[in-house]
């Protein structure tokens, strides 16, 4: 059963990498630096 789901999962995805691609490459970089920023510029940080 599992066999027949495998090439149908794998047909489907083939647009998986175009969109985690920018995801790790651009957007997660970008909400660390700003969430480091805020919390470095914050008053108090303890």
């Amino acid at each position: 059963m599992s066999g027949s789901l495998l090439p149908s999962i794998l047909a489907y995805s083939s647009f998986l990498p175009s969109i985690f691609v920018p995801l790790t490459g651009l957007v997660l970089p970008a909400v660390a630096f700003a969430s480091l920023f805020l919390y470095i510029e914050s008053e108090d940080i303890g």
